[in-house]
């Protein structure tokens, strides 16, 4: 059988942070059971194009998954293997926010057959968490991962941003050693985005590029010590708990996406479900965007997806779709920097390259 992973996409947040840039709402709560209505109807119709795949793994993003009763999780899974072919042993991961994290949800969830949990931490910094309107302080975040702790749950990662208003090298390295005390098995660092609509309103109260560059290459310094894999540009993990689903889209495999303005890549083509709120409601089979993946789009996507792994490009691979030649000779300036290694038949990212990815990658394409 081929293989397929699915998204499901969660709209709804009790706030919208101010750094966020996802398709979500906090006004809308009272639609949920409506939304999730939608949703399996969804499953329901897409799943009979996809009768001769297998589904290796199942992700619950958002917008806030661990926000909605814990029972409409479990109803959305329940209908996907009903209607879908289920991998036995099937990764399935559920995004969380600490104030929505209790005993009671985690065991429903399990019940339910989730595997991961991805706890939206950001920051254990109180005023910085308020300043960019979170809504949860620290003595939220302990206390889900002490319910994580209590309900044995051995597969959960930690997300985190570097450069917050307020944020500071010594005020980062405390941060990020307290979470290593709880062991979580994955933990995710992201850069803040400035391409978003309200960074104005923090962004002078940010830390300089020289800082946050330092955060970085002390973090990956100390996760390495910690026994972390810096798998990719912003994720590392311990032996054997990295996250599949993700990895499965930076290996360019076949996704379908489920819920309103989920993307999804399949056989070649490329599809965007609608993101009007209300139209999805009546109709959620509807598509705002569709492409055919060429060739040269796909040649494209393998530089740009597979760099940012620490398995880099497979020259071999490569030759198949591009001119290996060519990316060799454009690669030489990047391996002489400093920011990119050529072993064997792999080019890969070093950790200073992954600071210069977006530019890196545009000129090898």
């Amino acid at each position: 059988m081929k293989d397929l992973s699915l998204y499901i996409h969660i709209p709804f947040c009790k706030t919208i942070c101010l750094y966020c840039n996802f398709l979500t709402f906090a006004n809308k709560q009272k639609k949920i059971p409506e939304y999730v209505d939608a949703l399996v109807r969804e499953i329901r119709e897409r799943s009979s194009k996809y009768r001769d795949r297998e589904i290796q793994t199942i992700y619950f993003g958002g917008g806030t998954p661990s926000l909605i009763n814990p029972e409409l999780i479990k109803k959305v899974i329940q209908e996907v293997k009903k209607y879908f072919d289920v991998k036995k042993d099937c990764e399935i991961t559920i995004e969380c926010n600490p104030e929505s994290v209790d005993s009671e949800r985690v065991r429903t969830w399990r019940d339910a057959g989730v595997t991961r949990f991805s706890l939206g931490v950001q920051s254990l910094n109180k005023k910085t968490l308020w300043r960019i309107a979170r809504p949860h302080d620290a003595k939220m975040i302990f206390r889900a991962l002490e319910v994580f702790k209590k309900s044995r749950v051995k597969h959960f990662g930690v997300d985190f941003i570097m450069g917050l208003p307020g944020q500071t090298l010594n005020s980062f390295k405390e941060e990020v050693e307290t979470i290593l005390t709880y062991k979580p098995t994955h933990a995710s660092f992201y850069f803040l985005s400035y391409d978003t609509k309200k960074i104005d309103l923090f962004a002078k109260e940010c830390p300089g590029e020289e800082e946050q560059i330092a955060m970085y290459e002390w973090l990956c310094g100390r996760l390495k010590r910690a026994g972390f894999s810096h798998y990719e540009v912003s994720n590392w993990a311990l032996k054997g708990e990295e996250c599949e689903h993700n990895r499965r889209y930076w290996e360019q495999k076949d996704y379908l996406g489920l819920g309103l303005g989920s993307h999804s890549i399949v056989d070649g083509k490329m599809w965007e479900d609608g993101s009007d709120f209300d139209a999805y409601l009546k109709d959620p089979l509807l598509v705002a965007n569709e492409m055919h993946i060429d060739q040269d789009l796909k040649r494209m996507e393998y530089i740009m997806l597979r760099l940012r792994t620490n398995k880099g490009i497979s020259l071999r691979e490569y030759g198949k779709m591009g001119d290996v030649n060519k990316l060799s000779a454009r690669a030489e300036e990047f391996i002489v920097s400093g920011h990119l290694r050529k072993i064997g038949n792999s080019l890969k990212a070093t950790e200073k390259g992954f600071l210069l990815l977006e530019m890196i990658t545009k000129k090898l394409i």
